[in-house]
């Protein structure tokens, strides 16, 4: 009995699949989940940090496809058009579903050992999709305070001027009447 009629035998193991690609044999999976966390330098050379985030999810899949889900370069071939697609897909694994996933890489591995199979690694990321509104704001004529509510608007070029000499009043002067 081989390795392939075993596996496919075992009713516990999860399904997996990339996109609608579902791997004879998943040979590794390796799942990255990141937070960013900021850092900002101050004075004396000490880091501030005020803000963290979480990146995108990374996954790195090694499975083998096997000729009897059709030819191997046919096979190779549907995985590079869907790289090409750029469409988010859904990935499956061990452990957890991933939506909106997008492959970053895809890498073909072929050797001695493996020259009747289609051994492939996948780097997949996964894409944050946002949506986004456009509005319209009154004309500054019609808002009670423009300065603050109205959009920003093109005032020209704009050039630094000297001040005058009075101008440099400190506050000391003006306080202690230095």
């Amino acid at each position: 009995m081989s390795i392939f009629t075993q596996i496919e035998n075992v009713s516990f193991l999860p399904k997996r699949a990339i996109g609608q690609f579902q791997a004879r044999v998943t040979v590794e999976e390796i799942a990255d989940d990141s937070l960013e966390i900021t850092q900002h330098p101050i004075e004396q050379g000490a880091s501030i940090t005020d803000h963290a985030y979480v990146k995108p999810a990374m996954l790195r899949i090694e499975d083998i496809f096997t000729d009897f889900q059709g030819p191997l370069a046919e096979q190779y071939s549907n995985l590079l058009k869907l790289q090409a697609q750029r469409e988010p897909i859904k990935v499956i694994t061990g452990k957890r579903t991933y939506n909106n996933m997008l492959i970053k890489s895809l890498t073909q591995i072929n050797d001695v050992n493996n020259e009747n199979i289609l051994r492939v690694r996948f780097l997949l990321q996964e894409v944050n999709i946002v949506s986004f509104q456009t509005i319209s704001v009154a004309q500054r004529s019609d808002q009670a305070n423009p300065g603050e509510t109205s959009a920003i608007e093109n005032s020209g070029q704009k050039s630094l001027q000297q001040p005058s000499s009075n101008q440099f009043t400190s506050i000391l002067n003006i306080l202690f009447g230095t």
